[in-house]
């Protein structure tokens, strides 16, 4: 078995660190519950693991909310949480928050992304092209690559996670800002990072879907209650039902049929309230939810070779898109011959020379078929 994790804090490092001490923990106890329920409820293997990394995250969420407020503590910290686990030929990654994850391998089938495909764009594979101006090979031995998002990452501004939060009776605010601090820190003397601004600035231009980190762009950030730029998150008490005081009679959350069956509770006293029209500072649920979304898949599958998994926090997301950093570990991994150690390492510095100023973390996984 394998446990590979990523947790970037926010607001205090407190929340971040104890997920990394407690969620091993809290995975190994739940993972032990999950082989006797599967005996005697008939569960299958991915059920058990989906469900241990559940109870795994609810268990280190409402025990460090807990310990926000004990022993004359006042945190207001929380964290973003990426879990993969490997166990077998299953892949199962858990996330809450903006760390993203991409599989990647190579099969030498000629089907490999036609519409029965395992690896089908249906199925959310994405081919990736030819085109690496290093003299990397891309595809090998005439054998097709393929890379997928194993993550759903939880911005305020996603659709149902907005619908989610004005369920209860929360908002989202919408900040534009004009990367021209990416700009200034870009090293054009490292050639991978010339042939990523090529990439951005030329093929992708007629296709802005595809040219989300180009440096001075327009990013929009979306943020909860004008506050947390996530909507999932380890911790963030002040955003969560459970841990903030019910609702005075002073506060009338009464008047929407649809909250009935909801704990109404007061919001905390440093939300902009004047910002919304007769706000109430009543709220029914969770604003940011520890409920993590995930994903299973199969690894070592046959026929697939030059596999891994790639995860990161948002320091490397905000300057490289997927399929250039799908590339580059490609090259560093097969073509270089680099350790996944050394090869995440550079991504990380690649991200500072893309002009990244947030914090970075990578891991690099790779499969081998034994």
């Amino acid at each position: 078995m394998g446990v590979f994790a990523i947790f970037d804090g926010h607001c205090g490092n407190q929340a971040s660190r104890y997920a990394a001490e407690k969620i091993p923990l809290h995975l190994e106890v739940a993972l032990s519950e999950g082989i006797e329920q599967r005996d005697s409820h008939f569960f299958t293997k991915t059920q058990a693991l989906e469900e241990a990394l559940s109870k795994a995250f609810a268990n280190t969420d409402n025990s460090f909310c807990n310990l926000c407020t004990t022993d004359g503590r006042n945190w207001e910290c929380g964290s973003t949480a990426l879990v993969a686990l490997v166990i077998d030929d299953d892949l199962v990654v858990a996330n809450l928050g903006d760390c993203r994850g991409v599989i990647c391998g190579s099969s030498i089938q000629s089907d490999d992304l036609c519409e029965n495909s395992v690896h089908s764009e249906l199925n959310g594979w994405m081919s990736l092209v030819e085109g690496d101006e290093q003299g990397w090979k891309i595809n090998r031995d005439n054998a097709n690559c393929f890379w997928k998002d194993v993550v759903d990452i939880h911005s305020p501004l996603r659709e149902d996670e907005k619908l989610r939060i004005e369920k209860a009776n929360g908002w989202v605010t919408v900040e534009q800002d004009v990367c021209i601090g990416q700009l200034k820190r870009l090293d054009l003397y490292d050639e991978d990072v010339m042939d990523i601004l090529k990439r951005c600035f030329s093929d992708r231009l007629d296709d802005k879907s595809k040219n989300s980190v180009a440096p001075g762009r327009l990013l929009e950030v979306g943020r909860v209650c004008g506050e947390l730029a996530v909507s999932r998150a380890l911790g963030d008490r002040d955003f969560k039902s459970s841990f903030n005081p019910p609702s005075s009679l002073d506060f009338d959350c009464t008047d929407n049929n649809k909250h009935q069956d909801s704990l109404c509770w007061k919001g905390p006293d440093f939300l902009p309230y004047y910002t919304q029209q007769c706000h109430n500072s009543c709220f029914y649920g969770d604003l940011v939810s520890a409920e993590p979304e995930i994903q299973t898949l199969k690894v070592g599958r046959k026929g697939v070779f030059d596999e891994f998994l790639l995860l990161a926090c948002d320091g490397l997301w905000d300057v490289m898109e997927v399929d250039d950093a799908v590339r580059v570990a490609r090259g560093l991994l097969f073509e270089k011959h680099w350790t996944a150690r050394k090869a995440a390492a550079r991504l990380a510095e690649l991200a500072i020379q893309l002009g990244s100023s947030d914090n970075i973390t990578v891991i690099l996984i790779r499969f081998f078929r034994v």
